[in-house]
């Protein structure tokens, strides 16, 4: 299967390349754990190591020019939930579900891509395969 594109981003960001770093999800994608949706770091917090490291990188100097309370991190989202679906990746992460079941190997690609369709048919199937509940209100509000 060809990975399907990445989406064009304001500023180019290689998980590859930090990976080797061995920096945790969790340390730029804050609320991972306690929240419904993963955030992206303030620019302060890339600026932490890059006020020293590739500071003469143009992307590094154009992120640097954005100030450093811009927030969130400039990003298009390459997964999107539709409204009617309530997910949490706080819950998620309680039940030991892997980033990569979803993002897939991001460590290892420059750039973000959609690994799993976000649709009914490819979460009720993890769902299955973890045995975990199919109820409609468990991913859907009641009255919609």
């Amino acid at each position: 299967m060809i990975a399907p594109a990445a989406a064009e981003q304001p500023i180019q960001f290689s998980h590859k390349l930090h990976a080797p770093l061995k920096i945790e999800c969790r340390y730029c994608h804050t609320t991972v754990e306690t929240g419904d949706k993963a955030s992206f770091p303030a620019v302060e917090q890339c600026m932490t190591c890059h006020r020293a490291v590739k500071k003469d990188s143009p992307e590094i100097q154009r992120l640097a020019a954005l100030g450093k309370d811009a927030k969130p991190f400039p990003s298009q989202r390459v997964y999107t939930v539709p409204d009617f679906v309530i997910f949490s990746h706080a819950v998620h992460r309680k039940a030991s579900i892997d980033c990569r079941i979803c993002h897939g190997a991001v460590s290892k690609h420059d750039a973000v891509t959609l690994e799993v369709p976000v649709t009914m048919k490819a979460c009720a199937a993890c769902h299955k395969e973890r045995q975990a509940s199919l109820v409609c209100n468990t991913c859907h509000e009641l009255g919609q």
